[in-house]
């Protein structure tokens, strides 16, 4: 083999090698913003959505657990909940069951101050190992909230971690 054939297989593998590495840093920087949170960071989000509630919003959200994922969709007027559904997702036909309509506090959970509340108590209650939050923007609120596996006596309990996703966040004019 020649030297400049050398030289371009190690161009080549250089350049390919520089990629990756530009597309690893660039996931990282545009990472979902997903990380381990503290009690004083969720009261101050709290404190700014209070700050600047929004009353009348709609609302889809996902939950996934290992074999089980929930979808509820809440609609908000006047700070009230005032439509409440959840859905099972059936794995056997990939398909969404028809929705169980909830009362206001089965659906609490799943509006913007449950949100609050869920991530408030698996900071204050849970012997999770890992809680981690990526916050919304004006007024800022929990989009996605991973809790990790709950440790029982040190060691982490397989299957009880939950993935909360909010899918939809759609303000609403009241009229």
């Amino acid at each position: 083999m020649s030297d400049a054939r050398r030289r371009m297989i190690a161009a080549r593998r250089l350049g390919v090698a520089a990629l990756l590495i530009f597309a690893v840093l660039l996931l990282a920087a545009c990472g979902s913003s997903l990380r381990d949170t503290s009690l004083a960071e969720i009261e101050k989000a709290e404190a700014a959505w209070q700050a600047q509630p929004v009353l009348n919003y709609r609302m889809i959200t996902e939950i996934s657990r290992p074999g089980e994922q929930r979808r509820y969709e809440i609609v908000v007027t006047d700070g009230i909940v005032s439509y409440a559904v959840m859905e099972l997702y059936d794995v056997s036909t990939k398909t969404w069951q028809e929705p169980f309509e909830l009362n206001e506090s089965q659906a609490f959970p799943f509006t913007v101050p449950g949100m609050f509340d869920i991530v408030r108590e698996a900071l204050r209650n849970s012997d999770r190992t890992a809680i981690r939050v990526q916050m919304g923007e004006t007024p800022p609120f929990p989009v996605r909230i991973e809790l990790g596996m709950v440790s029982d006596q040190g060691k982490p309990v397989r299957g009880t971690e939950t993935e909360i996703q909010v899918r939809l966040f759609e303000v609403r004019t009241q009229q």
